[in-house]
């Protein structure tokens, strides 16, 4: 007589009787190749044929550098120059600086919770290369956020050639002066 597939076992636990049966084949057949590829997959990676999560990352990084390259800013801090003159550059540069900047340094750069813009002293350097710097990485313990994530440099650079014309308006309502005196934006 054949052995029955459900068969009852002889013990019980608080009137709970239990059946032996037996797991499907296919279902076995995965759980034993499941621990097979666990098995090739942790020796692949821990016997070093495989890449570590730094490499994986550091290839990662690279293949976004080379999506967006970072501009030099030798080339933003020169063409700043040349953008103080460009009247497209700084009427793209007064929107920016009217939807982003007046609300901190005032509509017209008269300053408010943000320094003066218009005087002759700076707290972060007047040349070129540090004014973009200030814009493009903020200045967060003032409370300036970093515009690089929100504005592009070409964005960057025209409102930071829009501000510079703000320098010796003499708007009325201005801020008393903050940082050190430096004369004019050099560029």
């Amino acid at each position: 007589m054949a052995k029955e597939r459900d068969e009852l076992l002889d013990h019980d636990y608080d009137g709970i009787k239990e059946y032996d049966n037996p797991l499907p084949r296919w279902w076995l057949w995965l759980f034993y190749a499941t621990i097979i590829f666990a098995v090739l997959y942790a020796g692949y990676y821990l016997l070093g044929y495989g890449p570590t999560s730094a490499e994986m990352y550091e290839q990662q990084m690279a293949e976004l550098r080379a999506m967006r390259p970072e501009p030099e800013p030798q080339e933003e801090a020169g063409s700043l120059a040349a953008l103080v003159s460009d009247q497209q550059a700084l009427n793209d540069g007064e929107q920016i600086f009217q939807q982003n900047c007046a609300a901190c340094h005032g509509p017209n750069g008269e300053g408010g919770i943000g320094p003066n813009l218009t005087d002759d002293y700076w707290i972060h350097g007047n040349t070129a290369e540090q004014i973009l710097a200030t814009v493009r990485e903020g200045v967060l313990d003032k409370g300036m956020p970093a515009w690089k994530s929100s504005l592009n440099p070409e964005q960057i650079q025209h409102v930071v050639a829009y501000a510079v014309t703000l320098h010796g308006t003499e708007p009325s309502g201005a801020k008393d002066p903050q940082g050190e005196e430096m004369g004019a934006p050099e560029l």
